[in-house]
C-alpha cells in the first residue's frame, strides 16, 4: 500500500461511527481516509512525501453536513444590509434599520432605480415594534426599489416600486395562499407582504454570479461545513452551480432541491437520470415542496389556531397553505414515479398532516417513495405524527436554533406546551429516527456548534428552556451534524463520519464539545477544513 498523503496526529478524533468510538490519528490517501487509529500506528505510515500534521491537541470531527440551507439564496445576500436583532445583529429600532439600509447603500453605490436589499427583519424583537410601512421605505429612499425580508424568509416589506412592479395597488387582491397586509380602513397595501404574495418577488431577486456563490461556499467551508443543500434551486441555479462545479470548482460540496414549481422542467430536462445527478462535488437531490409558512411570522399552518391572531390581525388564524392538498398529492406522486427524493417545508403540524396524507395518496396510486422523504423543519408538531414518521420512513430535519432565536416569540404565539414542543429531537431519537439539524442560512446563522448548543439546551434568549424533556447529548447532537446528515441524503455510504474508505471531509476544532461544559459549545471555534484532504479553510 502507497504511504498517505497527508497524517493528522495529536489529535482527539470523534469518529461518529456506530459505537461513536474516538481515536489519535486519521491517514488520509487520495482525498480518502485510509487509516484510523493510534498515533503510533497512524504515523508509522508515513512516508518521505507524507505531510504529517500535528493538531496540538485539538479535536478532529467529521465536516459537517447542514441539510437544510440555502446556497443560491443566501450568495446575494452577502453583499446586501443585515438586519438582525440581538443575539445575531444589533438592529433594534427602525431607525437602526434604515441607518443600516443607507450604509449599504453608500457602500454598494447603488444608482438610482437600483435595487437596495436589506434582510434578517425581526420586528417581533425590535424595541419599537419594528413597524415598517412603504411610507417610510418611499421617504428614506426615493430615488431606489427597496425590499426589507423578513427574518423568516417568508415575508417582507417592499416600497410603493417594487409593489407596482407586482400589480400590488390600491383595491388589488390577495393572491391564493398569499397576503397583502393593508393601511388600516383601506384596501391599499402597506409594503408588507407574506407567502403567495411575497414568494414570486423574493424568488425573482435571487439572480447572482459565480464570484458571489463561490464566497457563499467559502463562508460554509469557514464553519466546517463540508456538504451543504441548496434547499430551493431553480434550473436554472442548479444550472450555475453545476457549471462552476465543472469549471472553476468547488470548495464545499453542494446538494441541491429543485423547486416544486419546476420539477417538472427539471425532470424534461433529465436532472434525475443518473448520469446528471452528481458532478464534481454537486448533486441534484430531490424536490423542495414549500407547505406552509414560518411560525415567527405567523403563517405555519397548524391545527389548533395561533393565540396572538394572524399577521393582519386575523381571528382564530391558523396559518397559510401554500400548496393546495390535490396539488400537493400530484407533486408527490409525480416525485415518487420518477425515483425523485422528497424534501418538504413543514412547520405547522397542519402541513405535517397534509404531507402525510400525500405521501398515502401516491402510494395508493401505485407510486413508489424512492426513500427518505424528508419534512423540513418539523417544528410546531404533534408527537403522534412522529410515530407516523416512523411508520412511513420519514426522516426529519429539526431546526433547534429557533429556541434561542425565536423561542420568546413562539411562547407568545403558541403558549408553553406548543412551544415546549418545538423541533422535539428527544422524542424523535427515542422512536429509533435519525433527525437532523440545520441552519436555514439565510435564516439563522451557519455556524454548527451554535446549532449544537442549542440542541443540548434550548434556551431562548429570554433565558427560558423550551422543553427540558425534548434536549439531546451533545453526541446525539454531533450526530444530527453529521452521519444522520449524511444518512438523510442517502450518502452515509462516503460521509458524514470518519471510517476507512470515506471521504477525508474533517474539521480541527480547539475544543471537544463532547467535554466542555454545555454552554461553551457555541464558543467552539473552527481553526480548520479539510475537503477530500485538502485544505479549504484555515483560520488566521
Amino acid at each position: 500500500m502507497s504511504a498517505p498523503d497527508i497524517v493528522l496526529v495529536g489529535a482527539t478524533v470523534l469518529t461518529v461511527d456506530a459505537t461513536d468510538s474516538t481515536a489519535e490519528a486519521v491517514a488520509v490517501t487520495d482525498g480518502l481516509v485510509s487509516a484510523v487509529g493510534s498515533r503510533a500506528d497512524v504515523e508509522a505510515l508515513a512516508g518521505p512525501d507524507t505531510e504529517v500534521i500535528d493538531l496540538g491537541g485539538r479535536t478532529l470531527v467529521p465536516g459537517f453536513v447542514d441539510p437544510h440551507s440555502h446556497v443560491s439564496m443566501g450568495a446575494p445576500y452577502i453583499r446586501h444590509a443585515a438586519l438582525h436583532t440581538p443575539p445575531v445583529g444589533t438592529v433594534r429600532t427602525v431607525d437602526d434599520l434604515v441607518a443600516a439600509l443607507h450604509e449599504n447603500l453608500a457602500k454598494n453605490r447603488t444608482p438610482a432605480g437600483g435595487l437596495l436589499l436589506g434582510w434578517g427583519y425581526y420586528p417581533d424583537e425590535m424595541d419599537d415594534g419594528g413597524e415598517l410601512t412603504t411610507e417610510i421605505l418611499d421617504r428614506e429612499f426615493p430615488d431606489h426599489r427597496v425590499v426589507v425580508v423578513h427574518v423568516s424568509g417568508h415575508g417582507g416589506v417592499a416600497n410603493t416600486r417594487i409593489l407596482a412592479e407586482h400589480g400590488y395597488v390600491d383595491g388589488c387582491e390577495d393572491p391564493e395562499g398569499g397576503t397583502i397586509v393593508r393601511y388600516p380602513g383601506t384596501r391599499k397595501p402597506n409594503g408588507v407582504l407574506w407567502e403567495n404574495a411575497w414568494m414570486p418577488l423574493m424568488f425573482g431577486m435571487m439572480d447572482t454570479d459565480d464570484d458571489a456563490l463561490l464566497a457563499m461556499m467559502h463562508e460554509y467551508a469557514r464553519w466546517g461545513v463540508t456538504t451543504v443543500q441548496d434547499g430551493a434551486a431553480s434550473v436554472g441555479q442548479i444550472e450555475a452551480i453545476r457549471a462552476l462545479a465543472d469549471g472553476r470548482g468547488i470548495p464545499v460540496d453542494v446538494r441541491s432541491l429543485v423547486l416544486f414549481s419546476e420539477l417538472d422542467d427539471a425532470i424534461e430536462q433529465g436532472w434525475f437520470r443518473a448520469e446528471k445527478i452528481a458532478s464534481n462535488g454537486h448533486t441534484v437531490q430531490g424536490v423542495k415542496l414549500i407547505m406552509d409558512g414560518s411560525p415567527q411570522g405567523k403563517t405555519a399552518n397548524v391545527t389548533e389556531e395561533y393565540l396572538t391572531g394572524g399577521p393582519s390581525g386575523e381571528q382564530h388564524w391558523h396559518g397559510i397553505v401554500n400548496i393546495t392538498p390535490a396539488d400537493s398529492d400530484q407533486l408527490v406522486t409525480t416525485a415518487y414515479r420518477n425515483g425523485v427524493q422528497v424534501f418538504a417545508h413543514c412547520n405547522g403540524d397542519a402541513a405535517i398532516d397534509q404531507l402525510l396524507a400525500s405521501h398515502r395518496a401516491a402510494k395508493a396510486a401505485g407510486a413508489t417513495p424512492p426513500g427518505r422523504t424528508v419534512p423540513i423543519h418539523s417544528q410546531v408538531m404533534r408527537v403522534d405524527q412522529l410515530d407516523e414518521y416512523v411508520a412511513e420512513g420519514f426522516e426529519p430535519s429539526m431546526f433547534t436554533i429557533h429556541c434561542l432565536i425565536f423561542g420568546d416569540t413562539h411562547l407568545r404565539n403558541f403558549g408553553q406546551e406548543r412551544a415546549f414542543g418545538i423541533s422535539p429531537m428527544r422524542s424523535a431519537i427515542d422512536r429509533g429516527l435519525r433527525p437532523t439539524n440545520h441552519s436555514d442560512y439565510p435564516i439563522t446563522p451557519i455556524n454548527p456548534l451554535q446549532l449544537l448548543w442549542t440542541s443540548v439546551v434550548r434556551r431562548s434568549t429570554g433565558g427560558v428552556v423550551l422543553g427540558e424533556d425534548q434536549r439531546i447529548t451533545p453526541a446525539e447532537g454531533l450526530r444530527s451534524l453529521t452521519i444522520n446528515a449524511a444518512y438523510e441524503h442517502r450518502c452515509e455510504d462516503d460521509r458524514g463520519s470518519i471510517e476507512v474508505g470515506k471521504l477525508a471531509d474533517l474539521v480541527v476544532l480547539d475544543a471537544n464539545p463532547l467535554e466542555v461544559e454545555p454552554d461553551a459549545i457555541r464558543d467552539i471555534a473552527v481553526v480548520r477544513t479539510f475537503k477530500r484532504g485538502a485544505t479549504v479553510y484555515e483560520a488566521p
